[in-house]
């Protein structure tokens, strides 16, 4: 059995085995750093180290599902990539394992939960694009309360709730003026069927910017399916995503994202998946739209008066990986806000693994440490969808969460509206 495990995980089981058990990721790791993180199999380094038994004793059985459920404790966090000074991809070993899961026992053999969650896309565009009497039906509480317990999701976890309409539709209806600089726009599954709004502000605030947004071919980002171990189907994805924004490359455009995983995906994870050209030429035309709204701020092409706003960052996971914290804070302070503070604990959410009912209680007392750094204030920036539903469920809706460029476009918008008052008031 260990001989198949190794076979089916190949170089990322010689990663594994390249572990020196110091224990660093221990240090970072939110799971290992919670309630559980006494036992010696439920923390990151013995994630690794139950990897290595099983593959040279055979010892424990790798595919059964007490042996999965010790290596899902992984949220996928990244933080342990800083401090492993092997510099082990951990996290993608973990999902190679899980990959191998699947290929040895059968999709069959996985929950309810991640069976669903593994079509998260088609379920949410179904939903988006339900006639509006259709949704509020099938999205109502006793039908919500029957999906939440066929997919083992918590009572209080906040799925993923389309808000009606998709940002297809906003973009055809709203073609990029002539005659000005042309980003292309990768949304990913979350903006464009479950909140177009995110995609929307994202389009008006870079308009005051004089910068317009094509919205290619574009299909899911596979983040969830590579975290799940669906690897075969995230390539499908990938490759289908590059032929698309390939296009786009060449005439000159670079790609922008509005989400942290959607940045990872297209600049890291694709290139490693497909190992081709054109994914090396996309990943690097890539640009999170944090990078960019501190480079407009920069240069003078994008302006506000935000004193008198007094934020909280949440700087999430992703985030730290892809280096953006620095840049959302630099461009707020620039344009006037006093940022209160900068916090970066895990906020528990793992993506979608915080939804379940089994993984709950550890998620919300892994963001229990983060709400404590929040303190008092009622504005919190968090660099990611899922992260910032998650703050506002641990809060139960007292503190006002959204997304930096989000919060940015709100004020812009006031600020024109007031101009154009102002302006409508003299005239008359």
């Amino acid at each position: 059995m260990s001989s198949t495990l190794r076979d089916l995980m190949g170089a990322y089981a010689d990663e594994a085995e390249r572990c020196i058990r110091c224990g660093f990721c221990n240090s970072v790791c939110p799971t290992t750093l919670s309630s559980i993180g006494h036992i010696p199999s439920r923390t990151s380094r013995g994630r690794l180290v139950l990897l290595q038994s099983s593959l040279n004793n055979g010892t424990p059985h790798p595919f059964t599902p007490r042996f999965k459920e010790l290596i899902d404790l992984c949220i996928g966090c990244l933080r342990c990539l800083n401090v492993c000074p092997a510099r082990i991809p951990i996290p993608t070993v973990m999902s190679s394992y899980r990959r191998a899961y699947i290929i040895a026992v059968g999709e069959k053999m996985l929950s309810r939960g991640e069976r669903m969650v593994a079509h998260y896309e088609p379920i949410v565009k179904y939903l988006s694009r339900a006639p509006a009497p259709l949704r509020k039906i099938l999205l109502g509480k006793p039908l919500l309360q029957l999906f939440r317990r066929i997919g083992e999701f918590a009572d209080d976890a906040p799925l993923p709730i389309p808000e009606g309409g998709a940002l297809d539709k906003y973009f055809k209806k709203n073609a990029p003026r002539p005659g000005h600089r042309t980003l292309a726009y990768f949304s990913d599954t979350y903006a464009r069927f479950v909140k177009p709004s995110v995609g929307i502000s994202a389009r008006e605030l870079l308009r005051t910017a004089g910068i317009e947004l094509t919205y290619p071919r574009q299909y899911d980002s596979g983040v969830i399916l590579w975290e799940l171990g669906f690897w075969e189907r995230v390539a499908k994805l990938a490759a289908r995503n590059v032929d698309s924004l390939f296009e786009e490359v060449e005439k000159g455009r670079r790609i922008l994202c509005t989400s942290p995983a959607s940045t990872l995906m297209l600049r890291e994870v694709y290139p490693k998946l497909l190992d081709n050209e054109k994914s090396r030429t996309v990943s690097e035309a890539v640009v999170d739209i944090n990078e960019l709204i501190n480079g407009l701020v920069e240069s003078g092409r994008l302006s506000a008066n935000l004193s008198g706003f007094s934020p909280i960052l949440h700087s999430t996971c992703l985030s730290q990986h892809l280096n953006l914290t620095g840049q959302i804070a630099e461009a707020f302070e620039k344009l006037g806000a006093h940022i209160e503070g900068v916090v970066t604990e895990c906020c528990g959410s793992g993506g979608l693994w915080g939804l379940f009912r089994k993984n709950r209680k550890l998620s919300t007392e892994i963001g229990g440490i983060l709400l404590k750094r929040l303190g008092p204030g009622d504005t919190v920036l968090s660099y990611s969808e899922t992260c910032a539903q998650q703050v506002i469920s641990l809060t139960h809706g007292k503190k006002a969460v959204h997304l930096p460029h989000e919060a940015l476009y709100n004020w812009v918008k006031r600020a024109i509206t007031q101009y154009q008052a102002v302006h409508i008031s003299q005239a008359s």
